[in-house]
């Protein structure tokens, strides 16, 4: 079947995503002894976050209570990672080849209300999606296969026309789970590479269905 709609993740592929990158930014070398990164974006609270069960406020308030943060400490946290999300620059150029060539452009996105609101105030990328499932606003996380057959349901896609690109490999297959096609990105030059594999060619218009 051919593919006629391509759907990005968000961290990662668009934008850096890098939890190391932030606690550094926001901590240097004083980080508190016995927190990680991944107790801080990998845990409970940054899922909850993620699920929508909360809103930032209220994130910042849980990281005080169990880490023991001030205010201040909580604010800079949170202020190093807006500043972390730097743009991926090769990868909104290939969005827009494809789009130009007649793709469906999707995301599915594991995110955040007020990242995602960043991300539209900050970047040029998010109008170019015709249409995303974003995590927060369903209560749930990739690898559910909830969130792959919102966007089909929604959208009117059919799973087997769809190609996902994330940077995490349970992330695809969950993908391949509903029926989609599936890479894990690595470098936007990799990822056109395996996109022309299958026959999408982001120079060449997509023939009517």
């Amino acid at each position: 079947m051919t593919i006629r709609n391509v759907v990005f993740d968000v961290g990662n592929v668009i934008v850096r995503w890098e939890p190391e990158a932030i606690v550094e930014l926001a901590f240097g070398k004083d980080l508190p002894d016995g927190i990680t990164s991944r107790d801080l974006f990998g845990g409970d609270i940054f899922r909850a976050l993620n699920r929508g069960a909360m809103s930032l406020t209220e994130t910042q308030r849980m990281y005080a209570e169990r880490h023991g943060f001030d205010r201040r400490t909580a604010d800079r946290l949170i202020e190093a990672l807006f500043e972390s999300l730097h743009l991926i620059e090769e990868t909104p150029p290939l969005m827009r080849r494809l789009k130009a060539a007649g793709y469906g452009i999707y995301a599915i996105t594991d995110n955040v209300h007020e990242i995602v609101a960043y991300l539209r105030g900050r970047y040029d990328f998010w109008p170019l999606f015709d249409g995303a499932c974003v995590s927060a606003d369903h209560a749930t996380l990739k690898p559910d296969p909830r969130m792959y057959r919102w966007l089909c349901e929604t959208y009117g896609l059919v799973p087997e026309e769809c190609v996902f690109l994330d940077d995490l490999e349970k992330n695809i297959a969950g993908a391949k789970a509903v029926g989609m096609e599936g890479f894990v990105f690595t470098t936007t030059a990799q990822a056109e590479a395996d996109l022309r594999s299958i026959g999408v060619d982001p120079d060449r218009k997509l023939a009517a269905a």
